[in-house]
């Protein structure tokens, strides 16, 4: 029975695969991750509708237009009702982001998936996903894809790294 040692070399090597394997792992639930934000980012914006709705309803039974009943609002000198008439906006605000975001994300290729979650994240949507995101098994392209482009980056990052960092050898005597 022989015992083999593992140098540092073989320790880092241990480490950068581990590393790898890892972000493989992580990159494979990014289609998982986008179905379940997907979903909340659409019960969101029923929500919202629900709300523009109502209102819209308020200011037809007031005889008026949506912009017109929210500048009623906004334009008044009460603070109190100023406060309304802005949340009013953020409301619309809101929707149209959402609207934004489902449309981007709803056909989105599994090539510009990370993408277009980078730049198309709701953050306290994303947090409540990350909260109670449930892991899937990737057996779609689009996961198995991320699974290796995650290796690939898990690999290749800590070599860039080391690279920077190159070690110097001594001379022994």
């Amino acid at each position: 029975l022989q015992f083999r040692v593992i140098g540092e070399d073989g320790m880092l090597r241990s480490l950068h695969l581990a590393f790898a394997l890892l972000c493989a792992a992580l990159g494979s639930q990014l289609p998982a991750f986008h179905d379940q934000y997907l979903q909340r980012v659409g019960g969101a914006l029923d929500e919202v509708n629900q709300q523009i709705e109502a209102m819209d309803m308020r200011a037809q039974d007031a005889g008026l237009g949506r912009y017109d009943y929210i500048r009623r609002f906004y334009d008044n000198s009460d603070s109190v009702i100023q406060g309304e008439g802005q949340a009013m906006l953020t409301t619309l605000a809101r929707q149209e982001r959402l609207q934004e975001i489902e449309a981007r994300l709803q056909d989105v290729s599994w090539y510009m998936l990370a993408v277009e979650m980078v730049f198309h994240l709701e953050p306290d949507i994303a947090l409540n996903t990350a909260k109670n995101f449930g892991p899937a098994v990737p057996l779609s392209i689009s996961g198995l894809a991320h699974a290796f482009f995650g290796f690939f980056f898990g690999y290749l990052i800590p070599s860039a790294i080391r690279s920077l960092f190159p070690r110097k050898e001594i001379a022994r005597g």
